[in-house]
């Protein structure tokens, strides 16, 4: 088989009128294409690479391959480069240096497109879409999209499914996404099968969302096995394992959401025997992203352990808290109280008992108050201590309750005496 066959054969695997999808059949295609000498063939290897589609994610190995495509005359893989400089994948992102790609290689993307090649047409499209080299201009993209939708480019499909969804006002455009991701879908676009999966559950429809997002997620998507894992996580609750499988399948990806749950679920012992090394391996990775959750939860860990670093404890919790986390601005708050682990200091424990207070959780709330009532390290205010120990009752915290129930019958038995 020739280059170009071989070429073809790939894209009919994988992206183009494809009745049955192969990525490691593609793969071998391409290879075999790019090994003869066919640059565009570069282009699908770098994006397997750049995608972690059926390849381990590598973004270097991706950039080599598209370099090395567009050093071999590929207008694709010159666009390509200049993608992963926008977005600096992989890189530090360079406008400029995009632009110049962008702008070397339009003409023969134009000239491509116009000689009815889908890959072009479909990267014309995403030139007007984001406005790449060109005017930004959404109906000129839908107009390019058609073009390699109609030839059968699921990439193409996707894109208008998505504009359609983003720019529907009524049921007609609703209906015109839904097509075309069911276009794609067909080709197994996981992009698309997402997408049906995301509306599925919207609209309540189970097994449709479980059946798309399982399609999706087998091609190592993970923000469909994350999806899917987190619907059976809230949904399904009897079945954990399903939940942390899925979980798992993300978080193999490094999808951060996903390293913190698999930490969780290995910490409660839910859908797997419970391992507080394996939560803690799996906090760490997803600490490391500044995931707030996975720092506190790693810090609570941390903090129980005999030989406990409470410098380390500390340092999470700060930065869990400075990301909103309201349980670790409450915990930050009681150690600058106490000075248990962290220099005493009043002010700092006064700043975080507001900021989780204000997060409305109720242990918060109720120690603020306390602070309000004292009036030692802010001006006492028991009308303001009231309200936030109210604020704790109405959320059922038992001392909070208990001590309104004494206020508010001391109050009765005030009134009740002045009155007789």
């Amino acid at each position: 088989m020739n280059a170009m066959n071989l070429y073809k054969a790939g894209l009919s695997n994988y992206i183009l009128n494809t009745p049955n999808k192969n990525v490691m059949v593609a793969i071998d295609h391409f290879e075999q294409a790019a090994m003869q000498g066919y640059a565009d063939a570069y282009y699908f290897l770098g994006r397997f690479y750049g995608l972690g589609d059926g390849i381990s994610l590598d973004l270097e190995k991706a950039m080599e391959l598209y370099q090395k495509g567009a050093s071999l005359g590929s207008a694709k893989c010159g666009y390509a480069v200049g993608l992963m400089f926008h977005s600096g994948s992989g890189r530090e992102r360079d406008e400029d240096l995009a632009r110049s790609y962008f702008k070397k290689n339009y003409e023969v993307l134009l000239s491509e497109a116009n000689h009815q090649d889908p890959v072009s047409i479909h990267i014309l499209g995403t030139y007007y879409y984001y406005g790449f080299n060109v005017q930004r201009y959404v109906f000129k993209a839908i107009e390019w999209f058609l073009k390699s939708a109609k030839l059968g480019y699921s990439d193409s499909q996707y894109m208008l499914g998505m504009i359609y969804e983003t720019i529907g006002h009524d049921e007609k455009q609703a209906e015109t996404a839904e097509y075309y991701y069911e276009l794609a879908a067909k080709q197994e676009h996981p992009y698309a099968l997402y997408a049906l999966g995301v509306n599925a559950l919207e609209r309540k429809i189970w097994p449709k969302a479980i059946f798309y997002l399982e399609k999706a997620a087998k091609q190592n998507y993970a923000l469909a096995a994350y999806t899917l894992a987190f619907y059976y996580h809230e949904k399904e609750e009897k079945h954990p394992l399903k939940a942390f499988e899925w979980f798992m399948v993300a978080a193999k990806q490094h999808h951060t959401e996903s390293e913190y749950y698999v930490g969780l679920y290995y910490q409660l012992g839910k859908g797997v025997q419970k391992d507080l090394d394996q939560a803690v391996f799996w906090y760490e990775k997803a600490a490391l992203k500044k995931d707030k959750n996975a720092l506190y939860h790693l810090a609570m860990i941390l903090i129980k352990h005999e030989d406990r670093d409470m410098n380390t404890v500390s340092k999470l919790l700060e930065q869990a808290a400075s990301l909103d986390h309201p349980h670790a601005q409450y915990n930050l708050a009681v150690m600058y109280q106490k000075g248990d682990g962290v220099k005493e200091n009043a002010k700092k424990a006064l700043f975080w008992y507001e900021k989780a207070a204000q997060a409305n959780l109720a242990i918060a709330q109720y120690n603020l108050g306390m602070l309000y009532f004292e009036g030692a390290v802010v001006e006492k205010d028991e009308e303001k201590a009231r309200e936030l120990w109210q604020k704790a009752a109405d959320q059922g915290l038992e001392v909070a309750v208990k001590l309104m129930y004494s206020i508010n019958n001391y109050e009765k038995l005030q009134k009740s005496t002045w009155q007789s």
